[in-house]
């Protein structure tokens, strides 16, 4: 029987990790491995499986840390998830596990199958406490999104060989540049959620200094519900009235992105940034921080700034409004740079090495 992996996917709604893995899932390099998906419940990624043909199950997914999901709710877990995939007629020979947080459940399932097991890490504020309570370093195989990560995780384990990867994008979702308007636009787009690490505190903060100082109307769309004030303040109350509008959660991003002239990334940190790569491939212009894969795509220049620093944000953002007409935002340039070294095709070629690796 040809080999077979089971992918590990706790939440299927659209984010970072569950389109990356829909993307890479659609490479022929990973179909030729069987892939079946397991999530906590059915979603947009369980609808991409459907429409894909990839075979997925569901299973509600304990919380693996606590003291009764250890002494037995992890492993009744993976007796149930055992049961659906008997009954698919497949047995995993490989346990692919999509971050840290399912890493626990990762190793007691690759325990059940008798498999081999993978680890893909790719939260930016993982740290080494999460790295360990996680089990991350029994995994056979463990991968990190970027070069941070990457870094850090061979720090905290230099046992291990830790390998490097990338996400990577289609061909198919790139678009022609949009037509630069006249003036700068009034309304722009702020991607990112309610995580405070996200920046959208960062970004009011430098609202804030620009409309104190001067006349700023620039009106701000986000992509994401409000944030809780207790857990990310930011203080809307002192700007302008009408300055923010949250648009709530957003399935179709391409298409959200294209029905703007400027698009903003504030994060902290990303290990990749597949959000602002998204931005760039659909054509739109990006103001960004220097975060993930962006000092690799974006010119040093006037669409790049260092994270945290709402100072250096204010000042993008006022010359914008000043010198639009001048500037060159490169987005032909900066989809060039993606094209060359973030395409999906080389990260599920490098996976399949991996997996032929980890079978030898």
């Amino acid at each position: 029987m040809s080999n077979c992996v089971l992918f590990v996917q706790n939440r299927p709604h659209r984010a970072g990790a569950q389109t990356c893995l829909a993307r890479m899932l659609g490479e022929p390099a990973l179909r030729q491995w069987n892939p079946i998906v397991l999530c906590s419940k059915s979603g947009w990624l369980t609808e991409e499986c459907d429409r894909t043909g990839i075979p997925f199950l569901t299973e509600r997914f304990p919380s693996s840390r606590s003291l009764g999901s250890r002494l037995m709710g992890n492993r009744a877990f993976s007796k149930r998830v055992l049961r659906q995939v008997c009954a698919l007629g497949v047995e995993p020979d490989i346990v692919f596990a999509n971050d840290h947080w399912e890493g626990l459940l990762g190793v007691e399932l690759g325990r059940k199958f008798k498999a081999k097991t993978a680890i893909l890490l790719r939260s930016p504020g993982m740290n080494e406490r999460d790295y360990k309570k996680y089990s991350c370093g029994s995994y056979q195989c463990i991968a990190t999104i970027g070069d941070d990560l990457n870094k850090r995780v061979q720090g905290w384990d230099p046992t291990n060989s830790v390998h490097k990867v990338y996400d990577g994008i289609m061909p198919n979702e790139f678009r022609d540049p949009r037509p630069k308007p006249d003036s700068c636009p009034a309304r722009v787009l702020v991607i990112g959620s309610a995580l405070d690490w996200k920046g959208w505190a960062d970004l009011s903060e430098a609202v804030w200094h620009l409309q104190k100082n001067g006349d700023f109307d620039w009106r701000f769309d986000f992509t994401g519900d409000e944030p809780n004030p207790v857990v990310n303040d930011m203080q809307l109350g002192r700007l302008q009235e009408g300055t923010c509008t949250f648009l709530g959660r957003r399935e179709n991003f391409r298409e959200l992105v294209r029905s703007y002239d400027l698009v903003i990334n504030p994060t902290w940190h990303e290990t990749f940034g597949m959000a602002a790569v998204e931005v760039l491939a659909a054509g739109v212009p990006l103001l960004s921080t220097r975060t993930g894969v962006m000092g690799r795509i974006q010119p040093e220049g006037p669409m790049l700034v260092a994270p945290r620093r709402s100072d250096e944000l204010a000042e993008a953002m006022s010359n914008l409004e000043k010198n639009w007409r001048s500037l060159d935002f490169d987005v032909a340039g900066c989809q060039e740079r993606i094209q060359r070294q973030f395409l999906v095709e080389a990260t599920a070629q490098r996976w399949d090495g991996l997996f032929e690796e980890l079978l030898k």
